[in-house]
């Protein structure tokens, strides 16, 4: 079962709905069909706002964009995406909630974002 995050903001220049309709480079492609009928999480980067990890949705199917060389859209099954209640941050009292972004010295490793509102 493959693990995927997806990223989103909400000023992209992509036509992503994240409830209905997800695009992506073809370099994601491989990674984004070995997901599909599989739940995947959506994650705000730092630069776009504070909101972290904030959804999850199911893969229904992939396909190419229609008149757009190199671009793919995740399709999400109806009714299969799930806002969280609450957003998780990226950190938790200064630390990543991941394990693999952290430093032995529990400082976030290189390009994981360093504060949090």
């Amino acid at each position: 079962m493959v693990k995927l995050v997806l990223f989103h903001k909400a000023d992209s220049i992509y036509e992503d709905e994240p409830d209905v309709v997800y695009e992506f480079p073809r370099r994601y492609l491989k990674a984004v069909e070995e997901a599909v009928g599989d739940w995947v999480v959506y994650f705000e980067p730092v630069k776009s706002g504070p909101r972290g990890y904030f959804a999850v949705a199911k893969i229904e199917q992939v396909i190419a964009k229609p008149g757009v060389d190199g671009r793919f859209l995740a399709l999400i099954e109806s009714r299969r995406f799930l806002p969280f209640d609450r957003e998780v941050p990226r950190l938790l009292n200064g630390r990543p909630l991941e394990t693999s972004m952290t430093q032995p010295d529990g400082s976030p490793k290189r390009g994981v974002p360093h504060s949090w509102p």
